[in-house]
Order: structure tokens, then sequence, then C-alpha cells
């Protein structure tokens, strides 16, 4: 599709996004010229980086082509300050953040950086890469995801798997069922939790 995964060293950066974006927009133009159906329902899903990806790409002018919802999994931000941004309706814009999930805490660089200790204002609603899409000033339909498996140390299964576990109906399922409702034009199915 044009676009190049984030490695460790560029993973804090929207370079690639920024990058990606056009060729991701292309792309979903491409499978809208290609298809036989009338008017399939499609969905353009961000994970983790890919969020931010899929935010640059929808804050375009004239969003993607032919999505009708997003899906933003594990975020560290998507570059917009609100759903509306993301040009599909906000009511079209769905956001999960599991809460072993430590990259959508991932808190605004400032924070980091800044005078006051980032533990404090992880807690507010700025992330790396924007506002967290599952805070209520976001807007977005936040789709239950629960918490997740624990990190490493005490679960055994890697260093992140909430974050890695978004897709898997074993990990974290109630999710995966979640992202399945809305793929497939059943939004109104979902389960939601409240915004943070």
């Amino acid at each position: 599709m044009g676009y190049d995964a984030p490695g460790f060293t560029e993973v804090m950066s929207t370079t690639l996004a920024d990058r990606g974006a056009p060729a991701y927009r292309s792309f979903m133009e491409g499978i809208q010229a290609t298809n036989e159906n009338a008017d399939p329902h499609v969905t353009a899903i961000g994970h983790s980086y890919g969020s931010l990806l899929v935010g640059t790409a929808a804050r375009e002018q004239g969003g993607i082509p032919g999505v009708d919802d997003i899906v933003l999994l594990g975020s560290p931000g998507t570059g917009a300050q609100t759903a509306d941004e993301l040009n599909v309706g906000k009511g079209h814009v769905f956001a999960a953040s599991a809460g072993n999930d430590p990259v959508s805490w991932l808190p605004a660089p400032s924070s980091i950086i800044g005078p006051a200790p980032a533990i404090v204002n992880a807690l507010d609603d700025e992330r790396w890469f924007g506002r967290d899409p599952v805070s209520e000033s976001f807007g977005a339909t936040r789709i239950q995801s629960g918490d997740g498996p624990l990190p490493l140390w005490l679960s055994g299964e890697g260093p992140t798997p909430a974050h890695s576990g978004y897709f898997d109906s074993e990990r974290n399922p109630s999710a995966a069922n979640n992202i399945a409702k809305i793929v497939s034009g059943r939004a109104d199915l979902v389960t939601t939790e409240e915004s943070r």
C-alpha cells in the first residue's frame, strides 16, 4: 500500500504517517474504483501508529475515499483533536483502548519534557499525537475492549500483550467482537464503555 510501518526509532515522529497517508488514500480509492458492489461497506482500521496514518489520511480534503466507518485501536493519537476532523461524521468513528495497553496512555511530549511529571499529565486527554481517541472531548464512540492481558512481567505473554490483542478473540473477546460488528455494517450492535 506504499506505507512503511515505523521501526523503534521512527515511531515517535509523524514522518512515516505523513508520507504514507496519500498512498493509503490512493489504495482506498482503488478499492472503490474496482469493487463490483453498488455500495460496499468499507471500514478503515488503524491500530497503534496506524491510527495516526488513518487519522492523517482522513483529515485530508475529502477524507478517505469510500470509507463509511473508522476504527482506532490502541491509539497514541491521530493528529486530530476531535472525531469530526476525520471526515466520516462523529457517529462513524469508533475507538478502543484496553486498560492494560501502555501505548494508548503515552503522554504528550510536553508532559515528558516539560516541568510537570508525565504521570500527572498522562491523566489528561492529550497523547503523543494529539487528543486521546477514547476521551470524551475527542467524541468517538468508545467500544468495549476490557483491560486485555497483563504486561509481560505479570502474564508471561510479551511486553505489551494488551496492545497487540484487539483482534484476538481469546485475549480480547469484547474488542474483537465489536470490531467484527463495525466491519460487517452492524455498528448499531456494538457494546460501548464510558469515555476516559
